[in-house]
């Protein structure tokens, strides 16, 4: 890897560490170090999230995203005898990256089965998507990183959260800390509704309870900060 960049998933994992840190480990990950002290383990949920992001801000033009040839994995052997000059870093556009495959709404390091169409008819930049890995200057990624963590709107910077002069947030701590002790007094999980935990809400009284979509992502923000499965909801398919 060149002096000053990083790989694409070594951004993702920056970035997951800004996004959830400080915070508990969620409760899988908890058992799991019981068993391997030493191990490093993340947490899938907060890692896609935070892939998802920087996916997101790169697709949109916020950051540069170079592809690198790497020789040893290089099988062109015309490929192989360029220079180190032509072996630098290539500028990926910004058109081609949202044309790229992802994995759970992020980008991989090395770009998934990327076609002529792919690389929109250039067959250079074509043969190092093919060859090559995803990479950010990292003082590019330093400076939009700076830039994410000044709108304090990360898990990890709750405390620092504050309701504005506008419209207030209807996901404030009350409703967060109603739909946690539902949850643990057993009255609702994952497998039930949304609109049953909506329900629920109502009936509890004492606070304006926001509507389901905002529930709904209440509860998705819960189980990746916790990890807990009674937060979990499976995706549903629509009947086409």
């Amino acid at each position: 890897m060149p002096d000053g960049f990083l790989r694409f998933s070594d951004a993702i994992s920056r970035l997951a560490e800004g996004m959830w840190g400080g915070l508990r480990r969620p409760v899988p990950v908890q058992a799991i170090k019981r068993i391997e002290k030493k191990a490093s383990i993340g947490f899938g949920p907060r890692r896609v999230r935070a892939g998802q992001r920087l996916t997101a801000a790169v697709t949109k033009g916020q950051l540069a995203v170079y592809v690198l040839a790497e020789p040893r994995a290089i099988e062109n052997r015309a490929l192989a005898r360029r220079s180190p000059q032509e072996c630098a870093p290539v500028t990926v556009p910004v058109s081609v990256l949202a044309r790229l495959r992802t994995t759970r709404g992020s980008l991989p390091d090395h770009p998934i089965r990327p076609s002529i169409k792919t690389a929109e008819g250039d067959v250079k930049l074509l043969g190092l998507l093919t060859v090559g890995v995803l990479i950010i200057r990292a003082r590019d990624f330093d400076a939009w990183y700076r830039s994410e963590r000044a709108k304090g709107k990360w898990p990890s910077q709750r405390s620092k959260l504050k309701i504005g002069g506008g419209r207030p947030t209807k996901q404030v701590e009350r409703v967060r800390k109603a739909v946690i002790e539902l949850v643990y007094d057993g009255k609702w999980s994952g497998k039930a509704s949304i609109a049953e935990l909506h329900r629920l809400l109502t009936d509890a009284g004492g606070f304006e309870v926001p509507s389901p979509d905002t529930i709904a992502r209440l509860v998705e923000q819960l189980h990746v900060e916790t990890g807990e499965a009674e937060f979990f909801r499976a995706k549903r398919t629509r009947r086409k």
